[in-house]
């Protein structure tokens, strides 16, 4: 694992997850602005609007790093979520090339120790 709010724990918060389609108050609110999953994953305690308000910055960061930023139609998320969960594909995995030795942790008897 990772320490919590390092550099690595808010790069897998972004590349381990996808948006489906944002905007719009109708949209967001038929996603039950579930739709923010990237934004959400970076803070969980952050309110449904402000979660809004944060994500074309939040896109605007990983496209200047070059980070994966995923935004795809609900279908095509629930396709791929299916395709996951009957062997057809495999989930993204996180490029080790990334991983911050600094950041690292291991559970060991339910205590945390620093590697």
């Amino acid at each position: 694992g990772c320490k919590p709010n390092s550099p690595t724990f808010y790069l897998r918060a972004v590349i381990s997850t996808a948006n489906c389609c944002t905007g719009g108050d109708v949209n967001d609110f038929l996603h039950g602005y579930g739709n923010y999953q990237i934004e959400h994953h970076l803070w969980p305690d952050l309110s449904m609007l402000s979660m809004r308000k944060a994500q074309p910055q939040v896109k605007a960061i990983c496209k200047k790093y070059g980070i994966p930023y995923v935004q795809e139609p609900v279908f095509m998320r629930f396709k791929k979520a299916f395709d996951i969960a009957t062997c057809r594909e495999r989930m993204r995995s996180f490029p080790v090339e990334l991983e911050r030795k600094a950041d690292f942790m291991d559970w060991k008897d339910d205590r945390v120790v620093a590697v």
